[in-house]
């Protein structure tokens, strides 16, 4: 995938998640964002956490927390959802040309929801990710429920 692509996957989950969570730091999320896309690291660094960001803001934030986790989120529903797309393909495509004889649209089937099971990995991956980018066990797990809250809820 495109790491473009995956960026903006990544920054609407994200976006999702500061909105449940720390909803007042949705007015410096796009700069937040652009930041922390040109250099994850130093946005992350534990030295910088101290300083101020160009525009005044602390970067003891959620924002660059929440797009650290839901970049390796991404990857993971990304291809679980290439494998569930390879395996319907023939399905599809066989429903698309049968709307082509018809001459009417054929209707797209919905996108299937996330299994119990893929919603604990999804889960799994965020708290891992969190913890690595050194949030608290329990801020980790707040960001985690808010990933798989805005994956399921929408």
């Amino acid at each position: 995938m495109d790491s473009r692509v995956a960026d903006a996957l990544s920054g609407e989950l994200a976006r999702q998640v500061v909105g449940r969570l720390a909803p007042d730091e949705l007015a410096v999320f796009d700069p937040v964002a652009q930041e922390y896309f040109a250099d994850p690291q130093a946005v992350l660094s534990p030295a910088r956490r101290e300083e101020a960001v160009g525009f005044g803001l602390d970067l003891a934030m959620l924002t660059p927390y929440a797009l650290a986790v839901a970049g390796p989120v991404v990857t993971w529903l990304v291809a679980t959802v290439s494998t569930a797309a390879r395996e319907e393909s023939e399905a599809r495509i066989t429903s698309w040309v049968r709307g082509l004889f018809r001459r009417g649209p054929a209707p797209g089937p919905p996108v299937p929801p996330l299994t119990d099971e893929q919603a604990r990995t999804v889960h799994r991956i965020a708290v891992r990710q969190a913890r690595a980018v050194g949030l608290p066990d329990q801020q980790a797990a707040l960001v985690a429920d808010a990933i798989v809250g805005a994956i399921r809820v929408g």
